[in-house]
């Protein structure tokens, strides 16, 4: 059995959640307490601001991004990671992961401590990317060719671009099209090895 999580990580948890169901313009303390079934006493005893509040769930949401898309990458080889990263994406789409993130990142342009709190994971996700691609670019057949951070770099973005199409209700088969269609253009530009 599952150890019950303490107050304050429940908390967090919570505001995570209502984060990527309300977004942050809906988010309060009020509601963080009672999804946790707490008071809204005990969320001030915690975090003595919202904005501390923020913070943390920040930084909890940034390093469950980075960790699934990290896992995802490498948890196969070849059209295996591809799709391990594809169900990352719809994934954090469904139980609002990707929307919590994309908010974060548009908040982060005018809170310091928020970007800070995205900072590190982002990075150590962008270096896992980094580190992968070579070795995966190689399973499916081509020869790495372009430099793995801005491979990593595009691919990111292709991502998050992917995450907010899915968000605005486009068809998620189109969507995975335009996934699919990322990754044969980059292996279509490589080299290929000779067999």
């Amino acid at each position: 059995m599952k150890p019950k999580p303490n107050a304050l990580e429940r908390l967090i948890d919570e505001a995570c959640i209502a984060i990527g169901e309300v977004g942050l313009a809906g988010l309060t303390i009020g509601i963080v307490a009672e999804r946790a079934g707490v008071s809204t006493a005990l969320v001030h005893y915690h975090f003595d601001t919202k904005a501390r509040l923020l913070v943390a769930s920040a930084t909890r949401i940034a390093e469950r991004r980075a960790g699934r898309r990290t896992e995802a990458l490498a948890s196969g080889t070849g059209l295996a990671a591809l799709d391990a990263l594809w169900s990352a994406v719809a994934s954090g789409v469904e139980d609002g992961l990707e929307r919590a993130w994309l908010e974060l990142v548009m908040w982060a342009r005018a809170d310091d401590d928020v970007a800070a709190a995205l900072s590190a994971p982002r990075a150590a996700a962008r270096d896992a990317m980094v580190q992968r691609l070579p070795s995966l670019v190689r399973e499916l057949g081509a020869t790495p060719h372009a430099n793995s951070e801005e491979v990593a770099a595009s691919l990111d973005a292709v991502l998050d671009g992917l995450a907010l199409a899915l968000l605005g209700r486009q068809e998620p088969g189109v969507v995975r099209t335009a996934y699919d269609a990322f990754w044969l253009t980059l292996i279509a530009a490589a080299p290929t090895r000779r067999r």
